[in-house]
């Protein structure tokens, strides 16, 4: 490359600095905002999910970005959320949003404290509940967002919890047939199917689904890849 290009180059990379650095305070904001709103409303249904979806968007960015101090930050933002989403679902039992950004901030808030205490705190049942309401309800929500949540849900519980493997390969293979060929479908799906087949010894498959969300972008599935022989 020559130095102009260098040059373009450096400035096109300065001048996107700011997108990616906002994208954390943005979410923050819309975060904060979202609490206030709905700490200030509490028989307000919409505000109520808003504020969950909010929470665990936010906490699931620092997670995934490893931001500084993230255990703590995401678990008290997605705690946060599990509160106004369990508002919510109360307020509105019939509604999938309530549910099932409730369920998400659970997900998120296990990343930072594990699996093991979510359930000692008795969370389980809940997040089941929250899952399989979203699913009957509406599961093409959130581009299927209901059938992956759900399908995760059964994979990493622990066994003596209640995992179930068979369940999550069918709702990812669910996804995978209505989602799949859609434009952006999510590459976390291939990331837990191969994971599941790597946990089923089922190698050639784990490495293919691996392969294809690892080229699709995810890190995780890129990780894990890495470690097959």
């Amino acid at each position: 490359m020559n130095r102009k290009g260098i040059v373009i180059l450096l400035m096109l990379l300065i001048g996107m600095a700011p997108l990616f650095a906002a994208s954390e305070v943005e979410l923050k904001a819309t975060y904060e905002e979202a609490i206030k709103a709905a700490a200030a409303a509490p028989n307000d249904y919409e505000l109520n999910w808003k504020a969950a979806r909010a929470a665990r968007k936010y906490g699931d960015h620092l997670v995934v970005q490893e931001i500084s101090g993230w255990k703590e930050t995401a678990r008290a933002a997605t705690k946060e959320g599990m509160k106004y989403g369990e508002i919510a679902f109360k307020l509105n039992p019939s509604g999938i949003e309530g549910w099932y950004w409730y369920g998400l901030c659970v997900g998120t808030y296990s990343d930072c404290v594990s699996i093991v205490k979510a359930l000692a705190e008795g969370l389980k049942g809940k997040t089941q509940m929250g899952f399989e309401n979203a699913y009957k309800t509406d599961k093409m929500y959130d581009d299927g967002g209901p059938i992956l949540a759900l399908g995760r849900f059964w994979q990493v519980l622990p066994g003596i919890a209640g995992q179930d493997r068979k369940k999550a390969e069918q709702l990812f293979n669910e996804y995978i047939d209505l989602f799949g060929s859609k434009p952006d479908p999510s590459a976390s799906v291939w990331y837990y199917r191969g994971q599941l087949y790597k946990d089923t010894n089922r190698t050639a498959e784990a490495k293919a689904d691996l392969r294809k969300a690892a080229d699709m972008g995810d890190k995780d599935a890129a990780a894990l890849l890495a470690t097959m022989k």
